[in-house]
């Protein structure tokens, strides 16, 4: 309905013929105000969009309703005279005019509904209460048909064959034809026609519009109704509807809001991302009621579920320079897609508190934002804003500040940050390695990985012969090194090959092999993206190494490479045949307890 009340408020002033009959003119100058065009626009709107679906009686009654409402509501918006007394009449009853007030009104009807047939049908009565007159109906239904068929895809030249054909207009004149012997008519006969014209020779939307105030008459609704359908065709340039939003009061506004979110205008920018964020703001409403502590934390565990769940934030910005000139402010319509051939910084909008702390902003919702001063706005993954913040100089983060606010101190954030970090552990098991529910287990192989006795021999077995062909590709492995295959039929995704050393007694090389077969293990492990692994006891089976001494090198070994990578976040299994393994394990975490010697 943009244009429809910007071709209302542009055309307003040079209504009765006041303009030169040139499309060199200003855009917006003091008198660009709404008339009666665009409140019984908002009227009719407000009308259809209470009772989509109704029936007929129910519809005209709103729309007789509503219409009467917004007429009392701005009752000096200049409309006609005998219009003026429906308004005020006790019983209103249409009184058979074909005055173009049908046509500019109806502009709302064109977009609502989804066969060309219903859109007539609702026209058709959006002018019956009034405009009863078979001119009057036509050039409502005309409007709105043409308003359908373009915001469908339709080419103008199949906009104006169907008006031609289905209501009987003659648009075979030019705009220069009509323009020299036009003069202020308020009929639809002598109004919609023309406007139509203006339409179908305009090149954009500012050019429909300069083109219809060119031609003269009564061009404020006949600026309104050609506005409608360039709407419907190219859009409305953002900076022009900015301006229309500007020179309205707040109650047409909201019609235009729930006309927008109607018509799937808002969806058409629904950001999935910021779904799921209203955890956050009931959180924040409960630690307002209470401010206890564990409430604050639900606060933080809202924040950090969200950041699981890969949800943003809407944080505003002022965009740099080349953001903002890359954009043709005057033609560009909103859902547009502008690409940059650059990289592009913005600078984050700060807040400061009454004791001088400066704070980065942030929106959970577009209601939240609304509530406040606009801005630019980016949205962008919670995780990466908090970390982002840890390293800037301000304060903290406040969330929803137009609003039920919440001051997010760097303290608060990085202890949202450390509860998510991963963490590494041990485990013991006693079963079977071939069992295990883990990305990796580790394989006690033979230096030639084609299978051999013990663990080796098991896990060939449970992986089935297409292990056996992947590991001929390997080419062996030496003592202490770690190679990874797939799992095959094992419940594991891989399996990692280490060939433990034959124990020598009183040989310091059995010991760092086989702390080398751990170590290596898990860095391959890491390599792979992989965060549980299975452990055998390596080398305590036929290659002899005493299970208390091997299970100390496994144990240290294993601790170490936690240690050296403390944020990866790998679950270790040390899986035991039996409970005098699992005992062995035990010993050595018993002898490094505190208080041991």
């Amino acid at each position: 309905m943009y244009g429809a009340i910007l071709g209302d408020m542009i055309g307003a002033p040079y209504e009765f013929d006041r303009g030169k009959k040139t499309k060199d003119f200003p855009m917006f100058v003091d008198a660009s105000r709404f008339t009666d065009d665009s409140v019984m626009t908002i009227a009719v709107a407000e009308a259809l969009l209470d009772t989509k679906g109704a029936d007929e009686v129910d519809v005209k009654k709103a729309l007789i309703a509503s219409m009467r409402k917004w007429g009392h509501k701005y009752p000096n918006a200049g409309y006609g005279g005998r219009f003026y007394t429906w308004l005020r009449v006790k019983e209103p009853k249409p009184y058979g005019s074909y005055g173009n007030g049908s046509a500019m009104r109806v502009s709302s009807a064109g977009w609502l509904y989804e066969s060309i047939d219903e859109t007539r049908k609702i026209a058709r009565w959006t002018a019956e209460v009034t405009h009863n007159h078979p001119e009057g109906i036509k050039g409502a239904e005309a409007t709105a048909s043409a308003i359908f068929l373009a915001r469908n895809g339709s080419s103008k030249d199949e906009i104006k064959g169907y008006i031609v054909r289905e209501f009987g207009y003659d648009l075979s004149r030019t705009c220069d034809e009509i323009r020299p012997t036009y003069h202020h008519v308020e009929s639809c006969q002598k109004t919609v026609p023309e406007a139509i014209t203006a339409f179908l020779e305009g090149t954009d939307f500012e050019d429909v519009i300069r083109t219809a105030v060119s031609l003269g008459g009564d061009c404020d609704t006949l600026t309104c109704i050609a506005g409608c359908m360039a709407e419907a065709f190219y859009g409305v340039p953002i900076i022009y509807e900015a301006e229309c939003k500007t020179r309205l009061p707040e109650d047409m506004l909201a019609v235009l809001t729930r006309f927008d979110q109607a018509r799937g205008r808002s969806e058409e920018y629904h950001n999935d991302f910021l779904d799921g964020n209203n955890i956050i703001e009931e959180a924040i409403d409960r630690y307002y009621i209470e401010q206890t502590r564990e409430n604050l934390i639900a606060v933080l565990e809202s924040i950090r579920k969200r950041m699981h769940e890969d949800g943003h934030f809407m944080i505003p910005v002022i965009p740099p320079e080349a953001a903002v000139n890359m954009i043709d402010i005057e033609h560009v319509s909103v859902g547009d897609t502008v690409t940059s051939d650059e990289e592009l910084h913005f600078t984050l909008h700060h807040l400061q508190t009454n004791d001088g702390k400066q704070w980065l902003v942030s929106f959970t919702s577009p209601e939240e934002y609304e509530k406040g001063e606009s801005a630019s706005i980016i949205s962008n993954f919670i995780d990466s804003f908090l970390k982002g913040c840890k390293d800037m100089p301000e304060a903290g983060i406040i969330i929803n500040p137009w609003g039920k606010s919440f001051l997010l101190t760097k303290e608060l954030i990085n202890l949202i940050l450390d509860a998510d970090k991963p963490e590494n552990h041990i485990y013991f098991e006693i079963g079977d390695i071939t069992n295990m529910k883990v990305d990796a287990i580790v394989n006690a192989a033979n230096k030639t990985l084609l299978g051999g006795g013990g663990v080796d021999g098991a896990i060939h077995r449970a992986a089935g012969p297409g292990l056996l062909e992947e590991c001929r590709k390997l080419n062996g492995c030496e003592t202490g090194e770690a190679k990874i295959t797939g799992g095959w039929l094992l419940k594991a995704k891989y399996v990692i090959h280490t060939v433990g050393p034959r124990y020598k007694a009183r040989n310091p090389m059995c010991e760092r092999l086989l702390h080398a077969c751990y170590w290596n293990s898990l860095n391959l492990a890491k390599e792979y993206d992989i965060h549980t692994i299975a452990f055998p006891a390596i080398s305590t089976g036929i290659y002899g190494y005493p299970k208390q001494e091997a299970a100390a090198v496994a144990l240290r070994a294993v601790s170490n490479w936690l240690s050296a990578n403390p944020d990866y976040g790998m679950a270790v299994i040390m899986v035991c045949r039996d409970s005098e393994m699992r005992q062995y394990y035990q010993n050595v975490i018993d002898a490094c307890a505190p208080g041991k010697e």
